[in-house]
């Protein structure tokens, strides 16, 4: 595209259309002045070139051509060729008794036609592309060769002829020679321009009108040596002026020419060369003419030719030089682009590369992730390969990361992945799947070799890390599956990870291998979530209440709130529906159902009787940062006092490290402040450590029925233990609730080692809201 010059809005309006009125105008303008009489015609010639000089000063004003000073060259020449011709015409405008002698006007016209030959020659065909000294060569050529034809074929023969003055032979015969170099000139620019412009095309036509006027007058005056009657150039320089006055308004002026196509400069060069052929044919035939005619041949008719040949010779070895030089740049610059290409290829190669490895791969471990690891068990499923697929993750890593910093995490993650390569050697393959989650295909192995290796892996595991300061152990939940080409990937990898939920509920550090029954229970798990979110919804959930009695009185002291399900069509079991909310976290909207349900129906026990609620809270629930919320709500609107309440927690709530355990304490300890007691439930069967017992938010503590003797044996070892934690919660001030007490037997005995309450089904099964108010009011 060419590069527009800037000019303003209001001036490419004006030039939009002008060029059309200047063409249309100019050429009534030509008609009307051939009307003309012979005595007034040049009058009304000068006024028309006059009106086309100020219609081409108007348009280079408006336009402002990228060349400016080439143009402004054409308009002095265009200026200069008109003032000739007002002086040649002096004698019938200004002073009948004066005009300039034709020799004069002749020279000046020469003097003119080599300015505007010039201006055309050194036009640079596209800005800093091409300098104007090539220009010159290139018009210098075309020079030499119009000069050769012009003596070989015109002034040459009419010197000889004797018939006219040299001086008119030598300028009406060039005046034509330059049109034609005029025309070649502004031709091959168009011609290697990669668009043509109406304002160039414009400029050539008023050149070839121009050369044929001139040719026209050439003729006449070399056949008569005067001119009789109206010149025949006077019409052609009219119409040349008029079309070169509408090509500078015209719009297409203001814009820079298009850069040469490629394949026309060659032909262009190629043309260069055939144009030295010229001369000596020219000069050969004008010699063979001489001779048939009888004329002497002389030193003019050797010298002219030669030296105008010679000349064209060395300005077109300069040109040829120039085409290769810039042939020689292209190639250098061809290369450079080339190995410029090659090396973003190469770079391009290089980054496909580090792409596709970190689509791939794990950024922190460098092992390979969750997409490329399923690619390899496609591809051994495949080939039909014995193997197993592992899936294991990090027992306790996310207390790692709450207590130390995830940036120790990452270091603790990079030795683990560090010691089980070299546990996991090639061909197997070891992918992290994400967070402390990791994978292992076990290639070419039979189930019993997997099993071998899945222990090995988890043996590797439970040995110490040291991370930076840290000393760190861990452990992992592993489930192991072993490959089935007829099963896919997809459904491999759920087998597995059902093995690994299998592994972690049955404890930290275990190995579970995938049994079809764990996917018979994960659906009948999930038809339970499905079924129990449904029961929520339509409230077909109750609760049920147990009462905690005083071992020595047998006095109802609290009722302990049970959900249960059960409809007319079914009854669920706890130990079924439980498991199932808590894994679905439907535990959270089961909990707070329970806990709301259970002050409304303890407000009125408690206000008539002062019987205290106990209520099982979830790790689940302790996690949600409303929970306390809740527990203020719940009391608000059933009327409960706090110092009613007590929440009853397992071990593992207060176990470990974290944000989650310190929310739980928070929790727990803004509770204790309002008045709710706190209770560890199932004492003795989780985690159980005396620190805690001293340091956390705790009152009472729930021994497991477990501990409980059982049957007519005496149990030594029992007894202690059981009298031991009775006298440790003394001792820190705690109370203590013992569970599963099922027969008077049992009742003595705890009596007798100084327990304070009990619970179990010798003094009531759980029961409905109704049999307790029963129960409390017969009491």
């Amino acid at each position: 595209m060419g590069r527009p010059v800037a000019r303003s809005a209001s001036a490419s309006s004006d030039t939009k259309n002008g060029w059309i009125v200047a063409l249309i105008g100019g050429a009534v303008a030509v008609g009307v002045v051939n009307l003309f009489p012979d005595d007034t015609r040049p009058i009304a010639c000068s006024v028309v070139e006059i009106a086309t000089l100020a219609v081409f000063a108007i348009g280079l004003r408006l336009n402002r051509p990228p060349q400016r000073v080439i143009v402004v060259l054409v308009f002095g020449a265009v200026t200069l060729v008109t003032v000739t011709k007002l002086a040649r015409r002096a004698d019938t405008v200004f002073d009948p008794g004066f005009s300039l002698p034709t020799p004069v006007t002749d020279w000046l016209y020469l003097i003119s036609y080599l300015a505007l030959a010039l201006a055309l020659g050194i036009l640079p065909l596209h800005g800093r592309r091409q300098t104007k000294l090539t220009s010159v060569t290139e018009g210098g050529i075309l020079a030499c060769t119009v000069v050769v034809l012009a003596w070989s074929g015109v002034i040459d023969p009419a010197l000889d002829s004797s018939r006219i003055d040299p001086v008119v032979a030598v300028t009406a015969s060039l005046l034509p020679m330059l049109g034609l170099l005029m025309v070649t000139t502004i031709a091959r620019r168009l011609l290697t321009l990669g668009r043509r412009s109406p304002a160039g095309i414009l400029t050539v036509v008023a050149l070839l009108v121009l050369l044929t006027g001139d040719t026209a007058s050439m003729a006449t005056r070399l056949d008569e040596g005067v001119v009789a009657g109206p010149q025949p150039s006077m019409l052609g320089w009219l119409v040349a002026t008029v079309l070169i006055a509408a090509a500078a308004l015209h719009p297409s002026a203001a814009v820079e020419p298009l850069p040469a196509q490629r394949n026309r400069r060659g032909v262009i060069a190629r043309g260069y060369v055939l144009l030295i052929l010229v001369g000596p044919a020219a000069t050969a035939l004008a010699l063979v003419r001489e001779m048939n005619h009888g004329f002497e041949v002389d030193v003019l008719d050797v010298v002219v030719p030669l030296v105008a040949t010679t000349v064209t010779a060395i300005l077109l070895v300069f040109r040829l030089t120039a085409f290769a030089r810039v042939a020689e740049q292209r190639a250098t610059a061809l290369d450079t682009r080339t190995d410029a290409l090659e090396t973003a290829l190469a770079e391009q190669v290089t980054l496909r590369k580090v792409l596709s490895h970190q689509a791939t791969h794990d950024p922190l471990t460098g092992l390979p992730n969750r997409m490329l690891f399923n690619e390899s068990v496609d591809e051994a499923l495949t080939e039909g390969q014995p193997g197993s697929l592992l899936l294991f993750d990090l027992d306790g890593f996310a207390d790692v990361n709450d207590r130390y910093g995830h940036e120790v995490g990452d270091d603790l993650l990079l030795a683990i992945t560090e010691r089980l390569l070299t546990t996991v050697p090639p061909p197997h393959t070891l992918a992290r799947l994400g967070g402390d989650e990791f994978a292992v295909l076990l290639s070419r192995t039979d189930e019993a070799a997997s099993l071998r290796h899945a222990q090995e892996i988890l043996a590797a595991l439970r040995g110490p890390f040291q991370v930076g300061a840290y000393q760190l152990y861990t452990a992992a939940s592993l489930g192991l599956r072993p490959l089935d080409p007829e099963t896919g990937t997809a459904r491999l990898l759920s087998d597995a990870d059902l093995a690994l939920y299998a592994a972690k509920a049955a404890g930290r550090d275990q190995l579970v291998s995938y049994d079809p029954q764990l996917r018979t229970r994960h659906l009948a798990q999930a038809r339970m979530v499905d079924r129990l979110r449904d029961a929520l919804e339509h409230d077909q959930l109750s609760v049920f209440y147990q009462p905690v009695v005083d071992l020595a009185s047998d006095r109802w002291v609290t009722v302990e709130a049970l959900a249960r399900w059960e409809t007319e069509e079914w009854s669920v079991s706890p130990d079924q529906f439980i498991p199932a909310a808590e894994d679905s976290g439907l535990i959270v909207a089961l909990g707070t159902f329970v806990l709301r349900q259970a002050c409304r129906d303890a407000a009125v026990w408690h206000r008539e009787h002062g019987t205290r609620l106990a209520v099982n809270v979830s790790v689940h629930q302790l996690r949600d940062a409303e929970f306390a919320n809740t527990i203020r709500s719940a009391l608000t609107d059933s009327g409960l006092p706090a110092q009613a309440l007590s929440l009853e927690i397992t071990e593992s709530v207060l176990v470990g490290a974290g944000t989650q355990r310190a929310q739980a304490i928070a929790h727990l300890t803004e509770l204790r402040e309002a008045g709710v007691a706190v209770a560890i439930d199932d004492f003795g069967t989780g985690f159980s450590s005396l620190a805690y017992l001293q340091t956390l938010p705790i009152d009472t503590i729930k021994i497991d029925r477990a501990f409980v003797p059982c049957g007519e044996v005496y149990d030594s070892q029992q007894f202690a233990l059981v009298r031991a934690i009775v006298q440790l919660a003394r001792g820190l001030r705690l109370g203590t609730v013992v569970e599963g007490v099922e027969t008077p037997q049992q009742a003595r005995i705890l009596r007798l080692l100084g327990c304070g309450l009990g619970q179990g089904y010798y003094y009531s099964k759980p029961v409905p809201a109704a049999e307790i108010s029963a129960s409390l009011a017969f009491a």
